[in-house]
């Protein structure tokens, strides 16, 4: 019974961790909302797991049912919404995320608890009325069918263009990982509890590995042994990261920003604006080596920018950012 949600909460926090560092790295409303995703999973599963093996108290089976039955599947799904919708998430993402959450918690925290059938039945001794449990059901379906078709639409979109094959195979993987979890907490109302962990530990293992698909360049199949490998190489060398690195998360940091911001930060860094509508050949080829070292999903984002944004943010990574790199690189030949 101890195991499932053991192995559970040690992915979920592994999880957490991979995203959040990368959420650091290359701030992301999208990473950021996925990092707690997984953080409030692996206290959900740490708790049950706590709960069976040391046994219940009143506070442990609240932070259980605070974190697990619906708080995961909705950020998940608020996650998917900062991606389908950006610039309307933007503005409405963050109050919506804490009135809902706010919501929910207080639901939890204030149902009263049957402390003597506790011991025995763990959370479940928490008494949840028709209006909670019907918030539960609408939190939980509304949730699975963003991310199911958040995620299904990006496959028909990606597969219908022809583009994007990594992001189109990490969608899928995050779509029936989904449906797995979906079908844990099905499996718990229908009275089979000692299947949850089963299917919730296969369903976040796949959309973990699903959004790690999604960040791989298109071109070669994505092998994460071969990446963490590098990683460990890489830190038991003591090495820092390189400034392209450093380089590419601050501009993945800016094209958050609008083109009008973009353009004034540029600026700041002495790359000024060059009004021309028209990229130069020269111009042209600097501007597609930078495309071509942008993350896949910042490409439609790039994209989107005027010509005299895209030449400037061009500019400020090749002459300004990667400039130390660039000169140890000639200095070395």
């Amino acid at each position: 019974m101890v195991v499932f949600p053991l192995i559970s909460t040690v992915l979920a926090f592994f999880c957490a961790w991979t995203i959040g560092r990368d959420a650091l790295r290359k701030p992301r409303a999208d990473k950021v909302v996925w990092t707690i995703a997984f953080l409030m999973f692996g206290l959900a599963a740490g708790a049950d797991a706590a709960g069976h093996e040391l046994g219940w108290t009143v506070w442990l089976a609240k932070l259980y049912y605070a974190t697990g039955p619906a708080l995961v599947v909705m950020f998940l799904a608020i996650g998917e919404l900062y991606l389908v919708i950006p610039a309307r998430m933007k503005r409405i993402g963050p109050g919506l995320t804490l009135i809902a959450t706010a919501f929910w918690l207080s639901l939890v925290l204030n149902a009263p608890i049957d402390t003597s059938r506790l011991a025995d039945e763990g959370w479940e001794a928490i008494h949840r009325d028709t209006f909670m449990v019907v918030t539960t059901i609408i939190l939980n379906t509304v949730a699975t069918l963003i991310i199911v078709g958040g995620t299904g639409y990006s496959i028909w979109n990606f597969r219908r263009k022809g583009i994007m094959r990594n992001r189109m195979i990490g969608c899928s993987w995050i779509l029936v990982g989904t449906l797995f979890v979906a079908a844990g907490g099905s499996l718990t109302r229908l009275g089979h509890y000692e299947y949850l962990y089963v299917a919730m530990s296969i369903g976040i293992a796949m959309i973990f590995y699903g959004l790690l698909y999604t960040r791989h360049p298109d071109g070669t199949p994505y092998r994460p042994w071969t990446g963490l490998g590098a990683r460990i190489s890489r830190r038991g060398a003591g090495a820092k990261p390189a400034a392209s690195d450093r380089a590419m998360g601050y501009v993945a940091t800016l094209l958050q920003a609008t083109p009008e911001d973009i353009s004034r930060r540029c600026a700041e860094w002495s790359v000024p604006v060059d009004a021309s509508p028209a990229l130069s050949r020269d111009d042209a080829r600097v501007v597609w080596a930078f495309r071509s070292v942008l993350p896949d999903g910042d490409h439609c984002r790039f994209d989107a920018l005027p010509v005299p944004v895209r030449r400037q943010m061009a500019m400020l990574y090749h002459d300004v950012l990667t400039w130390p790199e660039e000169m140890r690189r000639a200095n070395e030949v």
